[in-house]
């Protein structure tokens, strides 16, 4: 049947989705098996409000499944009909109950027999033909529905790690490899992949720590929505535990949301010491927790893990994050054996230089830390004439002339070693003796939630500013 939904038309056989009717001469969209199946219900009862427990049971019937699994086949439709969720013109969500169909609809042709899910559109007749047609037609698909919905009762219940079928577990897989690119379309078709995979296998549990993963990485951290996906996140890992209890990759990437996002340190470190109970030889757990415990003060505990770290992943010896921990606790000269023994091995890795600048800045080696940060912004593409200005400015005042030209004069928007602004705006005003300018642009960080924030307390930088009023208990640690 061929119906018109809004500016759409709709084959309820296919699925396909064309804005002038012909599949074949339009660019056309097609819905999967289950958000079809889910927009035919919403027809059948257009016009009222459907509540969830409706749709469940009529699109997934003798089916254990979980509203999410719903919210996602509603957004599929959404994105299909681009339509806007805040300002539906085809699909209104009516909180607390479910969702209504709110666009035109018509009949464009007649049913057909071979049709299963079929839907009643109400059409005034234009003759008695038409409705002796249309009566016929819906008590064909009656039987019909009755009949697939007593079939479809016979069918057990999934077990709780059912795999997906051999063609959709490609798929998956396809989507998981799409997660480990580096670009954001490649993210964009896996989370599709993902949401696909939950709504054919509801039960499989680790499409939706995978789901939740690539939702992190098309997020800015530094951004509030990040902040306002909290929720959706926190519930699709808590559903793959439900699932999966032991899942050590669900427990860090809880531990990352509490961390990065929530900045609630005390639920973050819960987390991170479930994920080291369940697997204490992941190089990579120990590898984040010292990042976390670092930024939360406890740096014998911090040096503890990135050592385990360090034996556990060959590549661990050239990390700088051992002499990192060490600027943090102000043991400067420590830290810079550390970055001396890298040297050799990364003397022109931009993690090196970044480190043994701002390392060498801390202790005063003024002349050295400059020499890194100039061999830092040739790697960030600056043109001569910009270098020998910023050498100018170092002749003239040291590095607190170049952190004044970095913020007055070339208003740097790239990250040279000290994050974007509004927060590297804040690092150059400090070192550039500018306090009451580098407070206010850390209120300007701390409105947008600045990832960077999370080691104010601990970085020796913002030791002249860290008492001020204004900044008192802005990042709450663990007592």
């Amino acid at each position: 049947m061929l119906i018109k939904l809004g500016l759409w038309f709709l084959d309820t056989h296919s699925g396909v989705l064309s804005k002038d009717g012909d599949s074949q001469n339009a660019e056309i969209k097609r819905l999967d098996h289950t958000p079809l199946v889910l927009l035919l219900c919403l027809l059948k009862y257009r016009g009222q409000d459907v509540t969830k427990d409706v749709m469940l049971s009529e699109v997934w019937p003798n089916k254990v499944v979980s509203e999410d699994v719903l919210s996602v086949a509603m957004s599929q439709i959404r994105k299909a009909l681009e339509d806007n969720a805040r300002k539906p013109i085809y699909i209104k969500t009516i909180p607390g109950v479910g969702y209504r169909l709110i666009a035109d609809v018509e009949e464009v042709e007649d049913f057909k027999s071979s049709e299963i899910n079929a839907i009643d559109v109400e059409e005034v007749p234009k003759s008695n033909k038409t409705k002796i047609a249309l009566i016929v037609s819906f008590g064909l698909t009656f039987l019909i529905f009755i009949s697939y919905f007593l079939y479809v009762q016979q069918v057990p219940t999934p077990t709780l790690q059912q795999l997906p079928s051999l063609s959709a577990q490609s798929h998956y897989q396809k989507g998981r490899y799409l997660l480990t690119q580096k670009d954001k379309e490649s993210w964009q078709e896996a989370k599709q992949i993902f949401e696909d995979t939950i709504i054919s296998s509801p039960e499989f549990a680790p499409v939706y720590q995978e789901l939740a993963q690539v939702k992190l990485k098309l997020i800015d951290r530094d951004d509030l929505a990040a902040f306002e996906m909290v929720e959706e996140l926190k519930f699709l890992l808590n559903k793959s535990l439900m699932l999966s209890p032991n899942n050590q990759e669900t427990y860090l990437l809880l531990a990352n949301v509490a961390f990065a996002i929530e900045w609630d340190f005390i639920l973050a470190e819960q987390y991170f010491s479930e994920a080291i109970q369940i697997d204490n030889n992941n190089a990579k757990a120990h590898y984040k927790f010292s990042v976390f415990l670092m930024a939360a003060g406890k740096f014998d505990l911090a040096l503890k893990h990135i050592q385990r770290y360090i034996a556990l992943d060959p590549t661990g010896y050239a990390a700088t994050m051992v002499a990192w921990i060490y600027n943090m606790m102000e043991e400067y000269e420590l830290a810079i054996n550390e970055m001396e023994k890298l040297e050799l091995l990364k003397s022109d890795d931009l993690m090196y230089l970044v480190s043994a600048s701002s390392i060498l800045e801390n202790t005063g080696k003024e002349q050295q830390s400059f020499q890194k940060l100039i061999r830092i912004f040739e790697l960030k593409g600056y043109t001569k004439n910009e270098i020998d200005t910023a050498i100018q400015a170092f002749e003239q005042d040291g590095l607190k002339g170049v952190n004044l030209w970095l913020l007055e004069v070339k208003k740097e928007e790239k990250n040279v070693g000290q994050g974007y602004p509004p927060l590297s705006f804040a690092r150059y005003a400090v070192k550039a003796g500018k306090k009451e300018l580098a407070i206010k642009y850390i209120l300007q960080a701390l409105a947008k939630r600045e990832y960077g924030l999370l080691y104010f307390n601990v970085d020796p930088i913002y030791k002249s500013i860290r008492h001020a009023p204004e900044l008192k208990g802005m990042i709450k640690y663990n007592p």
